[in-house]
Protein backbone atom coordinates (compact mmCIF):
# COMPACT_ATOMS: atom_id res chain seq x y z
CA UNK A 1 0.00 0.00 0.00
CA UNK A 2 2.88 2.36 0.72
CA UNK A 3 4.14 1.99 -2.86
CA UNK A 4 0.75 2.99 -4.23
CA UNK A 5 0.70 5.99 -1.88
CA UNK A 6 4.19 7.19 -2.84
CA UNK A 7 3.57 6.68 -6.56
CA UNK A 8 0.29 8.58 -6.38
CA UNK A 9 1.98 11.42 -4.47
CA UNK A 10 4.73 11.78 -7.07
CA UNK A 11 2.26 11.66 -9.97
CA UNK A 12 -0.10 14.13 -8.25
CA UNK A 13 2.71 16.62 -7.68
CA UNK A 14 3.91 16.25 -11.28
CA UNK A 15 0.41 16.83 -12.64
CA UNK A 16 -0.05 19.74 -10.23
CA UNK A 17 3.07 21.45 -11.58
CA UNK A 18 2.00 20.74 -15.16
CA UNK A 19 -1.39 22.28 -14.43
CA UNK A 20 -0.02 25.25 -12.50
CA UNK A 21 2.58 26.21 -15.08
CA UNK A 22 0.36 25.57 -18.12
CA UNK A 23 -1.85 28.48 -17.09
CA UNK A 24 0.08 31.09 -19.05
CA UNK A 25 -2.05 34.14 -18.37
CA UNK A 26 -3.16 34.46 -14.76
CA UNK A 27 -6.81 35.30 -14.81
CA UNK A 28 -7.56 33.06 -17.81
CA UNK A 29 -10.55 31.04 -16.63
CA UNK A 30 -10.53 28.95 -19.82
CA UNK A 31 -6.91 27.78 -19.89
CA UNK A 32 -7.55 24.90 -22.27
CA UNK A 33 -4.23 23.11 -21.79
CA UNK A 34 -4.68 23.01 -18.03
CA UNK A 35 -8.05 21.23 -17.89
CA UNK A 36 -7.01 17.63 -18.59
CA UNK A 37 -3.95 17.58 -16.27
CA UNK A 38 -6.05 19.27 -13.59
CA UNK A 39 -8.68 16.52 -13.78
CA UNK A 40 -5.97 13.83 -13.66
CA UNK A 41 -4.41 15.58 -10.65
CA UNK A 42 -7.80 15.62 -8.91
CA UNK A 43 -8.18 11.89 -9.50
CA UNK A 44 -4.71 11.32 -8.07
CA UNK A 45 -5.60 13.46 -5.02
CA UNK A 46 -8.39 11.00 -4.27
CA UNK A 47 -6.01 8.04 -4.62
CA UNK A 48 -3.51 9.76 -2.29
CA UNK A 49 -6.22 10.46 0.29
CA UNK A 50 -7.63 6.93 0.26
CA UNK A 51 -4.23 5.23 0.39
CA UNK A 52 -3.10 7.69 3.09
CA UNK A 53 -6.19 6.88 5.14
CA UNK A 54 -5.46 3.14 4.85
CA UNK A 55 -1.84 3.72 5.93
CA UNK A 56 -3.05 5.92 8.78
CA UNK A 57 -5.36 3.17 10.04
CA UNK A 58 -2.55 0.61 9.78
CA UNK A 59 -0.13 2.84 11.71
CA UNK A 60 -2.41 3.74 14.61
CA UNK A 61 -0.63 1.31 16.92
CA UNK A 62 2.85 2.62 16.07
CA UNK A 63 2.79 6.37 16.63
CA UNK A 64 -0.77 7.63 16.37
CA UNK A 65 -0.33 11.31 17.08
CA UNK A 66 2.47 11.95 14.59
CA UNK A 67 0.65 9.96 11.91
CA UNK A 68 -2.46 12.01 12.66
CA UNK A 69 -0.47 15.23 12.21
CA UNK A 70 0.96 13.93 8.95
CA UNK A 71 -2.52 12.98 7.74
CA UNK A 72 -3.78 16.50 8.52
CA UNK A 73 -0.72 18.10 6.92
CA UNK A 74 -1.22 15.95 3.80
CA UNK A 75 -4.90 16.89 3.68
CA UNK A 76 -4.05 20.60 3.91
CA UNK A 77 -1.29 20.18 1.32
CA UNK A 78 -3.72 18.68 -1.18
CA UNK A 79 -6.19 21.46 -0.41
CA UNK A 80 -3.51 24.08 -1.01
CA UNK A 81 -2.53 22.43 -4.29
CA UNK A 82 -6.10 22.72 -5.50
CA UNK A 83 -6.51 26.29 -4.21
CA UNK A 84 -3.23 27.39 -5.84
CA UNK A 85 -4.44 26.29 -9.27
CA UNK A 86 -7.86 27.89 -8.81
CA UNK A 87 -6.33 31.12 -7.52
CA UNK A 88 -3.86 31.26 -10.41
CA UNK A 89 -6.82 31.11 -12.77
CA UNK A 90 -8.11 34.16 -10.89
CA UNK A 91 -4.65 35.85 -10.97
CA UNK A 92 -3.85 35.66 -7.24
CA UNK A 93 -2.10 32.29 -6.84
CA UNK A 94 1.44 33.21 -5.75
CA UNK A 95 0.75 33.18 -1.99
CA UNK A 96 -1.03 29.82 -2.12
CA UNK A 97 1.81 28.33 -4.16
CA UNK A 98 4.44 29.41 -1.61
CA UNK A 99 2.28 28.15 1.27
CA UNK A 100 1.88 24.84 -0.57
CA UNK A 101 5.66 24.50 -0.96
CA UNK A 102 6.27 25.13 2.76
CA UNK A 103 3.58 22.70 3.89
CA UNK A 104 4.71 20.08 1.35
CA UNK A 105 8.24 20.18 2.80
CA UNK A 106 6.80 19.70 6.31
CA UNK A 107 4.59 16.82 5.16
CA UNK A 108 7.42 15.09 3.29
CA UNK A 109 9.72 15.57 6.29
CA UNK A 110 7.17 13.94 8.59
CA UNK A 111 6.70 11.09 6.12
CA UNK A 112 10.43 10.42 5.98
CA UNK A 113 10.85 10.64 9.76
CA UNK A 114 7.98 8.38 10.84
CA UNK A 115 8.49 4.63 11.43
CA UNK A 116 6.95 3.56 8.10
CA UNK A 117 9.15 6.05 6.23
CA UNK A 118 12.19 5.20 4.09
CA UNK A 119 14.89 6.46 6.48
CA UNK A 120 13.56 4.50 9.45
CA UNK A 121 13.13 1.38 7.27
CA UNK A 122 16.86 1.45 6.49
CA UNK A 123 17.74 0.89 10.15
CA UNK A 124 15.41 -2.02 10.96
Amino acid sequence: MIHLHLTAIVLAVVFFFITYFSIKNPGDKNAKYAKVPHMIARLLYVVVLVSGLVLFIQAMGINGMLYGLKFLAGLFTIGLMEMAVIRKRKATGQTMFITFLVLAVITIGLGIYLPMGPVTALFR
